[in-house]
């Protein structure tokens, strides 16, 4: 594992067969970070903030990446996910609105709904019969239900039934759509989590 990221011990690792080797996440070079985090960088209350950061898995992925912010006196923060502008890169900007001295910090773990649909994607492609992973994707949607709080259940279940009342081609679509991937990827346990350390920003007026 790289130098400033570590596994988050107690992160959910559901897929993971113990004996084998967990697959190993590197996060580096990420922006803003002014002396490797000695100094803090600078930020401007209500003006969008750009964070860099990359992130991949050595063994496996593909990844989901957030950026979590709070002010230093605070517990609680606010976060995003970051997209990718390959090459490993991962991007994003926040907007912090209170000022004074905050903390920053990347997070990824192995996207196992991602993973999903790129085998779907790969199979449609070329032309094999897609049902089972269609299965295989109702099947994930029933796991995360089965995860999540009572508040995410609701357009989890709305999902379930419409991907189950649609024809083949229709249920593809919304499976493999990126709204369904967001719902997903807020409701999957966070595999093999590892995180950045945290890094200091100064937000003035």
């Amino acid at each position: 594992m790289s130098a400033g990221a570590w596994f988050e011990p107690g992160s959910e690792s559901d897929g993971i067969k113990s004996g084998l080797e967990l697959p190993q996440i590197v996060i580096e070079n990420t922006e803003p970070v002014v002396d490797f985090g000695q100094q803090p960088a600078k930020a401007v209350v209500g003006q969008l903030l750009k964070v860099t950061s990359h992130a991949y898995c050595l063994t496996s992925g593909p990844l989901a990446v957030i950026v979590r912010w709070r002010h230093v006196d605070s517990s609680d923060g606010d976060s995003l996910h970051l997209h990718t502008l390959g090459n490993r890169v991962w991007y994003g900007q926040i907007l912090i609105d209170q000022p004074g001295p905050h903390v920053f910090c990347i997070d990824a773990w192995i996207d196992s709904y991602g993973g999903y649909c790129l085998a779907l994607e790969k199979a449609v492609q070329s032309g094999e019969p897609p049902q089972s992973l269609i299965d295989t994707g109702l099947a994930h949607i029933v796991q995360a239900l089965e995860r999540c709080d009572e508040e995410r259940q609701y357009p989890l279940q709305a999902l379930h039934l419409h991907v189950r009342r649609v024809s083949p081609p229709e249920q593809i679509a919304c499976l493999m759509n990126e709204r369904t991937k967001a719902l997903m990827r807020d409701a999957q346990p966070r595999t093999c989590l590892t995180l950045s350390p945290e890094y200091p920003l100064y937000v003035v007026r």
